[in-house]
């Protein structure tokens, strides 16, 4: 077989798998959106936003405490991983001597690869107990904020890496002059 059939076919074969990805992602889709009618013409989708507090067993949903408390730790989460990122590759990328460097993005490379499930469990196992020490309730928008800054920060660490390597050094003198 040629190398021009051989592209052709995993050409072929790469979208036959990109329209399955689709099709399954409609489907849960679907299966999601015709799942929650029953609820939302029971409720009304009026009665999410509106409702006094989130009380299911006396009927009450209202979501909007929760979609603000998830804006919250999201933005705060950024508000500390972006600057704490950004130094960890500047110090990875033109500080740490060479070794150092390497060891220090294999471990950044093996926090991004811990799956966010174990951070939650750390986070509600570990954090929360040390938070409710400090002061009641231990599970607050700050232990959110810090589980999320942990299991977003080496991910950021090396999207900054990557693209400080990318840099010439001939940019970055030109910068500082």
């Amino acid at each position: 077989m040629s190398l021009l059939h051989r592209d052709l076919l995993l050409h072929w074969v790469l979208r036959i798998f990109a329209l399955l990805a689709s099709l399954i992602v409609g489907l849960i889709a679907v299966f999601l959106i015709a799942e929650s009618f029953p609820v939302l013409n029971h409720v009304g989708l009026f009665a999410f936003f509106s409702d006094a507090s989130w009380h299911p067993t006396e009927q009450l949903f209202n979501l909007l405490p929760m979609l603000w408390a998830s804006l919250m730790v999201v933005v705060g989460a950024l508000i500390l991983s972006i600057p704490l990122s950004l130094l960890s590759a500047l110090f990875c990328e033109f500080y740490a001597p060479t070794r150092l460097a390497v060891v220090y993005r294999r471990i950044i490379e093996l926090l991004a690869g811990i799956p966010s499930v174990i951070y939650g469990l750390w986070g509600l196992v570990v954090l929360v107990p040390i938070i409710a020490s400090i002061k009641a309730p231990g599970t607050s928008l700050l232990a959110g904020i810090l589980v999320l800054n942990f299991m977003i920060l080496p991910t950021l660490t090396l999207f900054a890496i990557t693209a400080f390597h990318h840099i010439s050094q001939q940019q970055i003198a030109s910068t500082m002059a």
